[in-house]
């Protein structure tokens, strides 16, 4: 196979698309990519950058940066499309188009963010706080102990002070980690990634073999200790962590909402659970004889898979069609066939 084959293959590869271009599925999945990339930046001028959290990826650590030396967040493109690159390179081109779009969508709004959120009498206004707003006058003569309630809302360039306002650190991780993990989990759904960090975690766990979720949990966290220059204050990882746990808890119930059951029915009565996976829920199953190891006695063995509101049928009616059947449930995170996901291409 010549360069030129090869090239043409690994384009084929990253332009390839899961659904047929320019159809009803494909307009909805690239409008979930933008619409999940304008909600991140959102939240990221709304929760993230005026606390000065780091909750993981690239936009965490511009965030430190940004309450270090005063960056603009739209700078964040020169980390993201060079780690986009380099995951072309190391883990070849399964990213694809949407991930590039994300890339670049997520990076128009934020700088369209920052033109909004970032007001320059002011600075970045959080939308969660605790009290009113204070000059810098009226903050130097507070005693020591109430300064230590406040937070300063910075200015671009210059680094200077321009107010003060009461942080609420709680309330604000946990409504920054929901629209956090909303925003992505729609990028994800799409059949996206965000790039960034995520690269970085993908490329760790191909050479090191450690767990991808637990190695982007590890590479999160590492980003959230880093909001700790900042002013050395202790509550800044340490609420930069809640709001990766909350962001990462709401991924998985959006992601797993369509979570199926797989369920082994062991039963004496087949023709009543027969009929109700059969007529009563209009599913199928596969039937196998089992032996049982203490009795020694033929039973039979259903082989199913439902949805959530399926599984509770069964669960329900169970006990009335056979008290004694043995049942055991398997969470499907994915299932393809009939009556479920298409077959990929």
């Amino acid at each position: 196979m010549n360069k030129q084959t090869k090239f043409r293959n690994w384009l084929q590869q990253f332009t390839k698309e899961s659904e047929k271009p320019f159809t009803k599925d494909w307009y909805i999945s690239y409008s979930k990519v933008i619409f999940g990339a304008f909600l991140f930046a959102l939240a990221d001028f709304l929760f993230v950058v005026p606390y000065g959290m780091a909750p993981g990826g690239v936009y965490g650590l511009m965030s430190v940066f940004n309450n270090l030396w005063s960056w603009p967040m739209n700078l964040v493109l020169l980390m993201d499309l060079p780690l986009f690159v380099l995951g072309l390179v190391i883990l070849g081109p399964s990213f694809g188009v949407k991930t590039l779009l994300s890339v670049i969508c997520t990076w128009l709004f934020t700088w369209f963010a920052e033109t909004i959120f970032y007001i320059p009498q002011f600075g970045y206004i959080p939308l969660i706080h605790s009290g009113e707003f204070i000059t810098p006058e009226s903050f130097a003569v507070l005693p020591e102990q109430l300064k230590e309630m406040y937070l300063p809302l910075r200015g671009l360039g210059d680094g200077v002070v321009l107010q003060y306002f009461q942080p609420d650190y709680l309330l604000n991780s946990i409504v920054g980690g929901l629209a956090y993990g909303i925003s992505i989990a729609i990028i994800f759904s799409a059949g996206a990634t965000s790039g960034g960090m995520d690269v970085v975690s993908m490329i760790l766990h191909k050479y090191t073999h450690i767990p991808l979720g637990t190695m982007v949990m590890i590479v999160d966290s590492s980003v959230a200790l880093t909001s700790f220059a900042i002013g050395g204050d202790i509550r800044l990882p340490m609420f930069s962590i809640i709001l990766i746990f909350v962001e990462s808890k709401v991924i998985d119930i959006v992601i797993d909402n369509k979570v199926n059951k797989t369920m082994l029915i062991i039963t004496d009565n087949m023709e009543g659970m027969k009929t109700l996976i059969l007529d009563d829920l209009e599913r199928s199953g596969t039937v196998f004889s089992a032996r049982g190891l203490y009795t020694d006695a033929e039973r039979n063995m259903i082989y199913t898979t439902v949805n959530k509101k399926e599984y509770n049928k069964i669960k329900y009616s169970a006990k009335r069609l056979d008290p004694h059947c043995f049942i055991t449930i398997i969470n499907n995170t994915e299932t393809l066939g009939e009556g479920f996901d298409e077959l990929p291409d």
